[in-house]
């Protein structure tokens, strides 16, 4: 019978090495794969955080509105002053100005939607927050017409 029939046989070392072999592989795709999802978590956060902040609402080098955005647990809290804008023909800014109103609003709900931080404040005025950089951001409200150029922002 033994010759006609081929059996595989490791001695107890290769066994031994064997196992160890698979441990070792086991062992290091689990901390890779722990590692990629730890910074497949902190992307997010970073990209969020970059909205964070004092931002300045921007019309002829004066600022007409501030807006605090202040990470939380569930998105952003925080406020945007209320102001009066008018557009010219092209969709620009032909005029812009804080309102009587000084109070700040508070923002009911803030999301990150791609790129883009889509803000309501208490009351219903939409926008979304689009970043150029660290420092320099885009708004555009929501509803707004067409041809409505977005308002620049700085953040200070």
């Amino acid at each position: 019978m033994m010759l006609t029939k081929k059996t595989l046989s490791l001695s107890r070392t290769g066994l031994i090495t064997l196992a160890l072999a698979m441990g070792s592989t086991f062992a290091v795709s689990a901390v890779l794969m722990h590692a990629m999802s730890r910074q497949a978590k902190a992307e997010p956060a970073s990209a969020a955080e970059k909205f964070a902040g004092t931002w300045h609402w921007m019309f002829d080098g004066k600022s007409f509105s501030t807006m605090i955005l202040a990470r939380n647990k569930t998105g952003f809290a925080g406020s945007v002053t209320e102001s009066r804008i008018m557009l010219d023909d092209d969709g620009g800014l032909f005029r812009a100005e804080p309102s009587e109103d000084t109070s700040p609003k508070p923002i009911a709900k803030a999301t990150l939607e791609g790129a883009a931080l889509h803000v309501t404040v208490t009351g219903g005025f939409e926008f979304s927050v689009t970043l150029k950089d660290a420092t320099h951001a885009e708004i555009h409200p929501v509803g707004a017409p067409a041809n409505m150029k977005p308002i620049p922002a700085e953040k200070r």
